[in-house]
């Protein structure tokens, strides 16, 4: 089997660390929201009309399949 070039290998390394890097932030805009919708549904923040839950888990909703994709991305690039 033949080793890859230089080049090839660097290029391989940053789009690994740059899927992670986005798999990490979705995964925390994903726990953000989460809460978000939490503390709404507690009461614990002022939230008269209950925006904050639907936002919050339509968004977590959306987001999921993204994290999920860019996790199996990273994994491919391992």
């Amino acid at each position: 089997m033949r080793e890859p070039s230089g080049a090839t290998r660097v290029l391989r390394t940053v789009s690994r660390r740059v899927a992670l890097g986005a798999f990490a932030l979705t995964v925390a805009l994903i726990a953000l929201l989460a809460g978000e919708a939490i503390l709404s549904v507690t009461g614990l923040t002022f939230d008269p009309h209950g925006y904050g839950v639907f936002a919050g888990i339509l968004c977590t909703a959306a987001l999921t399949p993204i994290a999920l994709a860019l996790w199996l991305l990273y994994r491919l690039l391992r």
